[in-house]
């Protein structure tokens, strides 16, 4: 091989190590910036984790209290229904049939404070 052969070649081999070496040196900081990227990536998929474990705890909390609350919005419904049953009951029977009887209380109370009046006064 000639000289100007292996100077071309030598020349050619330089320029692509300089390009390679410069493309390296170029790298460096995005390798850094890559690595630090990564950590704060680990830091923040960590507390991710710690987070989701914290909402599947609240989350079985809430659901325990909700079923706490059906329970007790369960037993008020059925309460309600029974007092409502009981005020019907009331209504319907005690109060319908005794009504006559009811209109008699005044004026047994005039009466009784009659007697009160004509036996010593009010005292």
């Amino acid at each position: 091989m000639s000289t100007t052969v292996l100077i071309i070649i030598f020349v050619v081999a330089l320029v692509i190590s300089l390009g390679f070496l410069l493309l390296v040196f170029a790298m460096i900081p995005a390798i850094q910036q890559l690595k630090s990227t990564l950590l704060d990536l680990e830091k923040t998929s960590c507390e991710v984790r710690d987070l989701a474990r914290e909402l599947k705890r609240v989350s079985v909390m809430a659901e325990d209290r909700l079923e706490k609350v059906d329970l007790v919005l369960a037993q008020s419904s059925r309460t309600v229904e029974s007092a409502g049953e009981a005020l019907h009951f009331i209504s319907q029977n005690v109060l319908r049939r005794s009504a006559g009887l009811l209109a008699f209380l005044p004026a047994l109370k005039m009466g009784w404070n009659l007697i009160k009046k004509i036996k010593g006064g009010n005292k």
